[in-house]
């Protein structure tokens, strides 16, 4: 049924002698509620004339869904008449369970035996193994697939593995990918030409920027999504969830989208689907984007704000002392971040620039020496840890890492965090302060930012970034500049 590289078995091997940091972390082991299995059961029309009907769970943990599907092929195999010799067969020959912990495929193997037992079947050769679902090259295809992929963030999967990821998976070529995306793709992968699947994923998979590609792959074959965000599915874990359900053969041109918490069901026109999926019935409106009027974007980024930014100082007339270092008052500017603004902080910041009739204008290195000697020998303590950024290319190394948000700061801007909570906070800065974090916004024409300012706080804004912000922690939402520039304006009919 299935096999074994030589490369994924030293993979495998690797993997395992890092238990406890990848695979083998807790924060994989997070089960499926019994009523969450039930509706996906029954999402995929898993409730009838089962025998003969393939399944595939391919992270079964010690076996919430599988167990519920065992019962339930049981139960209809006794309804059909099916003797217990041939659900025996059928229970070897249809199912198919993969999982990765030791412990957890053990007490699968249990719990199906002790299902089996209670209807007088025994000796079950349970098609069960206990491996890396990604590791293997399944030879069938499935009518159905129901399962509940690992969630395992980028930053817990060790570089090794990205990269075997990267090289295999299409949804996971570019960005930051979760490692739920390569499950999602490979079971799409093993539905038979009438597959149905049905999968409990991450609802930032809809958002985030770095599931384009997955999404893509799931545009044709979703039929229908429930979306769990505003219920606490499982304690203690911040993620909030959805289920998907696809059909290979599914040729319907909507998606049907529930809210679960508020009982709303709506069609949702699968072509008006942009880059985000954002499910409302306004989707096929004209629209008139933000950024027809303004610059959302990303504030400068020095990769390291450690050495260019300053928190505590002291004015000494054209200068200013830090760590006992005298800085001139030409090469800092104040700087501004979110966090700061809202606590009223003072900060400066070290600027390797000038602007010269609106435009900046980048230093030689002896000319920046030459003129802010106190400040190069500042920057000097850091310039092991600066030549290590992943700069631009252009960068010299007493400059910021990024430059391209440099050209349009000597004027006038907004500035906003990228985590929002409860409400939008937006500060208006001069010309002269550097934002080094959150997005700032600028206009495009001669229009005042007060407008922009008015859109941003008002509560059409915040409805929006509900919908398309990415659940952090709590009642936080992380949102980006392209959020903000794609956000439609036509109500103020600029």
């Amino acid at each position: 049924m299935y096999q074994k590289s030589w490369s994924v078995l030293k993979r495998k091997q690797k993997i395992e002698r890092k238990e406890g940091e990848f695979m083998g972390n807790k924060k994989c082991h997070v089960f499926t509620p019994t009523h969450i299995v039930n509706k996906m059961l029954d999402e995929v029309g898993y409730t009838e004339n089962l025998y003969g009907k393939s399944f595939l769970e391919n992270s079964c943990g010690d076996g919430q869904i599988l167990c519920e599907a065992v019962k339930r092929y049981i139960e209809d195999c006794k309804k059909c008449g099916v003797d217990n010799a041939n659900i025996t067969k059928g229970l070897e020959k249809d199912f198919f369970a993969i999982e990765y912990d030791k412990e957890n495929f053990e007490n699968c193997k249990k719990k199906l035996d002790i299902i089996a037992k209670s209807v007088g079947i025994e000796n079950v050769k349970w098609n069960i193994v206990n491996t890396d679902f990604l590791a293997l090259e399944i030879k069938q295809q499935f009518d159905f697939i129901v399962g509940n992929p690992p969630y395992v963030s980028y930053a817990d999967i060790d570089v090794e593995n990205r990269k075997y990821i990267r090289d295999k998976f299409e949804s996971c070529k570019k960005g930051k990918f979760d490692y739920c995306y390569p499950f999602i793709e490979l079971s799409l992968k093993y539905l038979n030409s009438n597959g149905k699947m049905a999968y409990l994923i991450p609802t930032n998979i809809f958002k985030n920027v770095f599931a384009k590609d997955l999404r893509s792959m799931l545009l044709d074959k979703v039929k229908k999504i429930l979306d769990y965000t505003t219920e606490k599915i499982f304690k203690n874990v911040l993620t909030s969830s959805s289920i998907i359900v696809c059909e290979s053969d599914n040729r319907s041109n909507t998606i049907c989208y529930f809210d679960v918490s508020n009982k709303k069901s709506i069609d949702i026109y699968k072509e008006y689907l942009g880059n985000k999926w954002i499910f409302d019935d306004k989707s096929d409106e004209r629209k008139i984007p933000f950024s027809e009027y303004f610059l959302a974007a990303t504030s400068v980024a020095t990769l390291l704000n450690e050495a260019f930014v300053i928190k505590k100082f002291e004015k000494k007339e054209n200068f200013v002392l830090v760590d006992n270092v005298l800085i001139e008052n030409g090469a800092v500017k104040p700087a501004a971040s979110p966090r700061g603004l809202s606590r009223g902080i003072r900060e400066l910041i070290i600027f390797p620039y000038e602007y010269s009739n609106g435009k900046l204008v980048r230093f030689q290195t002896k000319a920046i020496y030459e003129k802010y000697p106190g400040a190069m020998n500042y920057l000097e303590k850091f310039r092991e840890k600066l030549n290590l950024r992943n700069s631009d290319q252009s960068s010299q190394w007493f400059e910021y890492g990024r430059s391209q948000a440099l050209d349009n700061l000597n004027q006038r801007k907004l500035l906003m965090s990228f985590i929002v909570t409860n409400k939008v906070n937006v500060y208006e800065i001069d010309e002269n302060t550097i934002p080094y974090s959150g997005i700032y916004i600028i206009p495009k024409s001669n229009l005042d930012l007060s407008i922009a300012k008015d859109i941003l706080e008002s509560e059409e804004f915040f409805d929006y970034i509900k919908k398309i912000g990415i659940h952090v922690s709590g009642t936080s939402l992380r949102i980006t500049a392209n959020d903000i520039k794609n956000f439609d304006i036509s109500k103020w009919r600029i």
